[in-house]
């Protein structure tokens, strides 16, 4: 049995990502408006009240967007205090999955999800790693720094969905107020591109990962190019990396990548 990844859309201005097996549909964050993740499904043949849930990562709107409209498809799956936040925020949220032991993991169909904690300002932000027998994936995005928790979660996945947010000389010299590019650059903002190239060396050779995919690339403050550059070098000086590198796209989605 195998599962699949694809990124509907990564970036500042929304993120949505759809993993897959034969029998289960997951949406990991509905960053995006409801007519384009409608749109993006029907190419998989699918349809929102088709999903078995959206998986939450954090309350930030650009991973939020659409969940008042796509609450009414599908079951939620969210952290308490992520879904008290919501509530605040949204002002609504209802269809909430009933998990007993949130950070303990849950099944969702014949998918496993295995919650993970990351760095960030938001409420209890999470990653996740996605399990259908041997086939891994993780969705690892709004990273502040590559903490030990997060190499240990990701290392044993084949294809992880990793943040390479900014170029550092492009947010210190941008046009971003002092205190947001501040933000971007703590322990609790974005991964750059040197810390996702200091990821992509740590997992070459050492972990299960076979396919790294850049996302959550800054429009402002960094470039499709200069990031895969960044972990591409980097990879390449360790020389004959077992790696390949892929983009998740912010107007656009990525191709799809099978676990078997």
């Amino acid at each position: 049995m195998s599962l699949k990844l694809v990124s509907l859309a990564s970036g500042s201005k929304g993120n949505a990502t759809l993993v897959f097996s034969d029998t289960t549909a997951l949406l990991v964050d509905a960053g995006i408006s409801y007519t384009q993740i409608k749109t993006e499904l029907k190419d998989f043949g699918l349809t929102p009240s088709m999903l078995d849930g959206v998986i939450v990562t954090h309350e930030h709107i650009d991973h939020i967007k659409a969940l008042p409209r796509l609450e009414q498809d599908c079951q939620v799956y969210a952290h308490p205090l992520t879904q008290k936040e919501i509530y605040i925020r949204q002002g609504v949220l209802k269809n909430v999955a009933d998990v007993d032991d949130f950070e303990a993991g849950f099944i969702v169909g014949d998918i496993a999800v295995t919650p993970f904690r990351i760095p960030h300002d938001a409420i209890y932000p999470l990653a996740y790693t996605f399990s259908v027998g041997h086939a891994r994936c993780s969705v690892a995005t709004d990273i502040g720094v590559p903490t030990h928790g997060v190499m240990k979660n990701i290392r044993e996945s084949e294809v992880v969905l990793l943040e390479a947010n900014h170029d550092v000389e492009m947010l210190k010299n941008g046009k971003y107020p002092p205190a947001l590019k501040a933000r971007i650059l703590s322990n609790n903002g974005h991964l750059s591109n040197d810390s996702a190239a200091k990821i992509a060396g740590l997992l070459s050779g050492k972990s299960e990962v076979r396919q790294l995919v850049l996302g959550h690339i800054s429009e402002n403050n960094n470039t499709e190019q200069l990031a895969y550059e960044a972990v591409s070098n980097t990879l390449e000086q360790l020389g004959n990396s077992d790696i390949e590198l892929a983009i998740a796209h912010q107007s656009r989605r990525s191709e799809v990548f099978e676990i078997i």
